[in-house]
């Protein structure tokens, strides 16, 4: 029997979830909680065909988008474990087949077209498949609005199965887009416990940015930057994550009780991204970086799952909090930079030209840098009266940061990596990502505020590095 406060119960009870939000204070301002329900469980699988059925769907086409990955599951394959539990129920299955040949999936305009394509005239979309498959499919069904679109997630990686939005490549950068909330989640921890175990070490891994993205948050919103910052999103999405810290060594040992928990508590972060209409509550300095290695060039290696580096990079984002704040209560906020447009046009131009020779790439992220620096400026008579309320605004930041040593405590435990070398992330191109992740969006995060303050050059990337080795984190 579930505890009554388990992370697995809230996500049973939406309609509980929807109406804790909108009775918050600031609630009117959410947006509605779109997602259609969830099922999360030991074999909960079984029921499709009967979820298929709640969404008004008794017979047509179904298409099934995934990879060409082989998964285990009651069937040899869990692909197929879906096909015939559909075809016994007398719908028509259409495979359509996304990715290369390897799986690699990437959500880029190619492969939206031809999943578009794969699933037109279909009367129901159900995605199988991690995260990337989750947010084509999620495009594809903003497409098609009136066909119903049901998510069965096949390992607890990331966070975003359960909002609507995706992270999409637009001009070879990683950008958060709007696209549909799932009608259905399936989450079968049977199906969890067959993944492979890296896969749920990301998203425990992946979980680490909640102690590190809300404090971004709050900061865009008392530099002027996103004034949509809510407590009450915040506190949905840290409500279970240090319970899910305590059932670490479980998550990484494959626990049923602790895939649970992780599956509801990844839940909860992607519905509290979907109410607030932004990732901001999951995703802060810590994505950045994160997408920065994902537009680098690995050579032709596979990349390094997002969650584990998520969970990597979340140490070195702690760490940076601890340096700026320890800066901002010596004084430095009184040096706050205000950086002329083009000096900074050019840094951002250079810092991604070998990334694409033809510009395309330094031509977005310059586009996202240009509105940021723009509103720095906008905003000056209030950021110059920062010093005067830090101590209000470092309150705060207690109760929404953790301790680097607790994260790499949490990582170990479940034996997800710590070191970006670990992940195949080379030296220099894991400097460069941290050196430049300010420059890549208009996001307003810690690594932000620490270039304006003068902390965030090679010197001191290069000295955080050394506090996150000390900690066995970093390189």
């Amino acid at each position: 029997m579930r505890a009554a406060g388990s992370a697995a119960a809230a996500v049973g009870d939406l309609v509980a979830v929807g109406a804790q939000l909108r009775e918050a204070p600031g609630g009117d301002s959410l947006r509605e909680l779109g997602l259609g329900g969830v099922l999360l469980g030991s074999g909960v699988l079984a029921a499709l065909p009967e979820l298929v059925a709640e969404l008004g769907v008794s017979r047509g086409c179904v298409a099934l988008l995934a990879d060409c990955r082989p998964m285990a599951g009651a069937e040899p394959d869990i692909k197929a474990d879906i096909e015939t539990r559909l075809r016994a129920s007398g719908f028509e299955v259409r495979r359509a087949t996304i990715g290369d040949s390897s799986a690699s999936v990437h959500a880029d305009a190619p492969t939206l077209a031809a999943a578009t394509e794969l699933c037109k005239d279909a009367d129901l979309l159900i995605s199988v498949g991690s995260g990337t498959v989750a947010d084509v499919g999620k495009a594809v069904s903003a497409k098609t609005p009136t066909v119903p679109h049901v998510v069965v997630q096949t390992a607890a990686s990331v966070n975003g199965f359960a909002d609507d939005q995706s992270v999409l490549l637009v001009d070879g950068v990683k950008r958060t887009t709007a696209t549909r909330w799932p009608d259905r989640l399936v989450i079968d921890t049977d199906v969890l416990s067959l993944a492979p175990p890296s896969l749920n070490r990301a998203g425990l891994g992946d979980l680490m940015a909640t102690f590190t993205a809300p404090a971004d948050w709050l900061l865009a919103s008392v530099v002027g930057q996103d004034g949509s910052y809510s407590p009450a999103v915040v506190a949905l999405a840290r409500r279970h994550v240090d319970e899910l810290l305590d059932a670490a060594p479980g998550v990484g040992a494959g626990d049923p009780s602790a895939l649970e928990t992780l599956a509801g508590t990844l839940t909860l972060s992607g519905i509290s991204m979907g109410v607030a209409g932004r990732t901001s509550p999951g995703s802060g300095m810590e994505h950045t970086v994160s997408h920065l290695l994902e537009m680098a060039d690995h050579d032709g290696a596979a990349a390094p799952l997002h969650g584990a580096k998520v969970g990597a990079l979340s140490v070195l984002a702690a760490l940076l909090w601890e340096r700026v704040r320890d800066a901002a209560r010596g004084g430095a906020l009184e040096r706050l930079r205000f950086p002329d447009v083009a000096p900074m046009e050019r840094r951002v131009r250079a810092a991604f030209a070998t990334l694409d020779p033809s510009g395309r790439v330094a031509r977005e992220c310059w586009s996202d840098y240009a509105r940021k620096l723009q509103r720095w400026h906008d905003s000056a008579e209030s950021v110059r009266a920062l010093p005067a309320h830090w101590n209000e605004i470092d309150a705060q930041l207690d109760e929404l940061l953790a301790r680097p040593q607790r994260l790499v405590e949490a990582l170990q435990a479940a034996g997800a990596p710590i070191r970006l070398s670990e992940l195949g992330i080379d030296e220099a191109t894991a400097r460069w990502a941290l050196t430049n992740c300010h420059l890549m969006r208009d996001r307003f995060t810690v690594a932000d505020l620490a270039f304006l303050l003068g902390l965030w050059e090679a010197d001191d990337v290069d000295r955080l590095l050394d506090d996150a080795a000390a900690l066995g984190a970093g390189l």
